[in-house]
């Protein structure tokens, strides 16, 4: 091995230790941010006298099939989850994460999405609310109808059950809808006697904890005949 093919090679080992050592110590940052983060929710938590785990097995499960968790989950499981009592009503919230890979870059992402549920202690008929959009109708499948033209134009809400989600929007949940400026950035579920909201590709933070809940809370009390008398207590 000529000198110039010696330099050349140890300047190859050296890079590969370099990005060895670059990626462990990348990865040794991002779990020291994950537990610190943890840290401050389970901290919040207790502060408000609710309690914190850090992960549920299979709590994503409970909650498929309305956006932003799959359409099918099987063993999924939730994290940083809080649950408590917010304004009589107990609630749940939770971090739903998945990892998303890119093969051109070799890199991986991880995706993160908040969820808060809200207890009603009802039966209540399937029911999904979101901002209108562009390819809805393709993603989402076909919008109903309630012939209240600011809600049809800017909304598009689906439902299992039309005659009976027809029944809760026009007995009040419509107009909170079209009168509330967080209906345009909170999306709403009815989904297994639970009102559900959520943030995509966004953390639990005790700073903007409260916000979907005060959401979830008001718009409980606009459900027609499904509006609790008083909140159940059981989360």
């Amino acid at each position: 091995m000529s000198g110039i093919e010696a330099v050349l090679f140890l300047l190859a080992i050296a890079g590969v230790v370099a990005l060895v050592v670059w990626d462990r110590r990348g990865k040794a940052r991002k779990q020291r941010r994950a537990e610190e983060a943890s840290a401050r929710l389970r901290s919040f938590a207790e502060s408000r006298g609710w309690t914190y785990e850090e992960g549920v097995p299979s709590l994503v499960d409970a909650y498929q099939g309305g956006e932003p968790l799959p359409d099918r989950a099987s063993g999924v499981m939730g994290d940083n989850v809080i649950s408590g009592t917010y304004r009589g009503f107990g609630f749940r919230a939770f971090e739903y994460r998945y990892y998303n890979s890119d093969i051109d870059t070799e890199t991986t992402q991880v995706i993160v999405h908040s969820v808060w549920a809200l207890n009603l202690g009802v039966e209540v008929p399937d029911l999904r609310v979101h901002r209108d959009g562009w390819f809805d109708t393709l993603m989402r499948g076909r919008a109903m109808e309630l012939g209240i033209p600011r809600l049809d134009k800017d909304f598009h809400i689906v439902s299992r059950d039309e005659e009976r989600a027809r029944a809760v929007l026009l007995g009040g949940l419509a107009e909170f809808l079209t009168s509330d400026p967080r209906a345009t950035e909170l999306p709403l579920r009815l989904h297994d006697g639970q009102l559900i909201t959520s943030r995509s590709r966004t953390e639990l933070s005790g700073e903007t904890f409260d916000e979907p809940l005060e959401y979830l809370v008001d718009a409980a009390g606009h459900l027609g005949s499904l509006s609790p008398a008083r909140p159940p207590q059981a989360p």
